[in-house]
């Protein structure tokens, strides 16, 4: 098997253990609605769950892997093997010490933190979630030196053991909830513990795993050499840059606390909405980086024009089907994995709402995923942080402007406006820097897909309208909503990739794995 057999299945692997993993979190997410739906326990338990899983998503989806792997692919370019494993290793004891100060200083402050970010809380709700942020917050330690790992691994091409890890995160937490629903236990506290107890063993695997291939990492007296310095100078402005949207979910939650509710109802619509950015998107753009990170493709730029187009193409495809399905379906999709116990249909309601805003933005989360990818592979962080600063900015003025009309759905809307903000300005610095130049055939693609988004929301729209309309399908029960969802999910795939035919963005060739693998052309 060539390698570029190998990278496609990489990437398809990558995809199948992400898919499994977010199965099992709706099945977390099941149990947890089931038992808590958006209660004011649920809101606490979420917000201190936020705190931890927020440097989760912002080193595990992007810092620390931005950073790291070009520096470390341009130590090993120069066939420097022993400076690559002094740097790797020095960088790590740096990131274990530095993380143990921040636990430390987390635990000492969190109720200052828990009061800033949740004002409008009674003090008892504050302590509450203080408690449980503060049995969560050793995750930090766990799960940032896990994401280090995780980046030599991906350095390496070895992109599936960082696919697999939130597997284990969701099935502790699931194993938790039954084992205090069974034992009368307190619920939250449970899953505390197992969100902490889960980062531990996502550690011990990946290190496993680095012992198993024989990947080494000199772990000596650290020195804050020439390459440690250039990774810390990457890896702050990363912190924003790469994690903007995140970071604007947690200013969304700041302002959602002061609703009844809210913190849980985006909690649960952000959930939904990650499963296409997660299985698909992030995997792309962290293929994508190590690609563009090579040295030899770097001296390349019609490779890395074929590769950027393929992965926006893709990326574009992926995320517009979504967007159909979220749009038309998501209050269907919300009842079916939510509707029960002490999750009602008002929250049913809200949730899809937000669910709608959130998914106009997909496209653009994607989009800053790729287009931050295309900056860090060049080790340039300072337009993307300065880009993402203004999102931040931008965001914050939006959620004040939506707020008070529109409440939990005003916070969505505003993520998804500054996030396409984000993106055209991202893309505006990389043309004037000339990193990657949008080109007119391409553009015409771009074009036709938006084209055949809009004729494919409209077709599948009817359809359910057509559907439900004159009760052609019974819906009384649980087992037929979930043959209804899966009917028009699969009118809404074959319609979107028959307009695909039509249009003429996709053949029938084109539906190969040969022609797929090209996404993932290392040379």
């Amino acid at each position: 098997m060539n390698k570029k057999s190998n990278l496609f299945k990489a990437f398809s692997l990558m995809s199948l253990f992400t898919l499994f993993s977010r199965v099992l979190g709706y099945i977390r997410d099941f149990f947890f609605a089931f038992l808590l739906g958006a209660t004011p326990l649920a809101d606490s338990f979420l917000l201190a769950f936020r705190i931890p899983n927020f440097f989760r998503r912002l080193f595990a989806e992007g810092a620390i892997n931005n950073a790291f792997i070009p520096i470390y692919l341009s130590i090993e370019n120069k066939k420097n093997n022993i400076q690559a494993q002094q740097f790797s290793g020095s960088l790590f004891i740096f990131l274990i010490l530095a993380l143990i100060v921040v636990c430390v200083l987390g635990e000492l402050f969190m109720l200052d933190l828990v009061k800033i970010l949740a004002p409008s809380f009674k003090e008892k709700m504050q302590i509450k979630t203080a408690y449980l942020a503060s049995i969560m917050f050793p995750y930090l330690l766990f799960i940032s030196a896990s994401s280090f790992l995780g980046a030599i691994l991906n350095a390496k091409k070895r992109f599936l053991m960082w696919a697999f890890l939130p597997i284990i995160l969701n099935l502790f937490m699931v194993l938790g909830m039954l084992l205090a629903f069974y034992n009368s236990l307190d619920i939250t506290k449970v899953l505390a513990f197992s969100v902490t107890i889960a980062g531990f063993f996502q550690f011990i695997f990946i290190f496993l795993r680095i012992r198993f291939l024989k990947i080494r990492f000199i772990m000596t007296k650290p020195k804050i050499s020439k390459n440690v310095k250039s990774f810390f100078k990457l890896l702050f402005p990363n912190l924003l840059a790469g994690g903007v949207v995140q970071i604007n979910q947690l200013v969304g939650v700041v302002f959602a606390a002061s609703i009844p509710g809210a913190i849980s109802w985006l909690y649960y619509a952000d959930r939904i909405v990650q499963l296409p950015l997660g299985i698909f998107i992030i995997s792309i753009s962290t293929i994508l980086l190590t690609n563009l990170s090579i040295p030899k493709h770097q001296k390349n730029p019609n490779n890395i024009n074929n590769q950027i187009e393929k992965s926006i193409e893709i990326m574009l495809g992926i995320s517009l089907l979504s967007c159909i399905g979220l749009l038309i379906l998501s209050e269907l999709i919300v009842d079916i994995l939510f509707r029960r116990g002490q999750f009602g249909y008002g929250d049913v309601k809200a949730t899809s709402d937000a669910i709608k805003m959130y998914a106009l933005g997909l496209p653009a989360f994607g989009l800053i995923k790729i287009f931050s990818t295309i900056f860090f592979s060049r080790q340039d962080t300072k337009t993307p942080f300065r880009v993402s600063f203004f999102s931040m900015v931008l965001n914050v003025i939006a959620i004040f402007l939506l707020i008070k009309d529109l409440g939990h759905v005003g916070i969505a809307l505003a993520l998804s406006l500054s996030s396409w903000v984000n993106a055209i300005i991202l893309y505006i610095f990389i043309y004037l820097k000339g990193y990657w130049k949008l080109k007119f055939l391409f553009f015409k693609k771009i074009i036709k897909l938006l084209l055949v988004f809009i004729v494919s929301i409209n077709v599948v729209d009817a359809l359910e309208y057509f559907i439900i309309y004159f009760d052609l399908v019974d819906t009384s029960t649980l087992f037929k909503k979930v043959l209804l969802l899966s009917y028009l999910i699969i009118i809404s795939i074959t319609t979107f990739i028959l307009f695909c035919i039509i249009f003429r963005i996709l053949s029938i060739k084109d539906l190969n794995r040969n022609k797929l693998n090209n996404l993932f052309r290392g040379n």
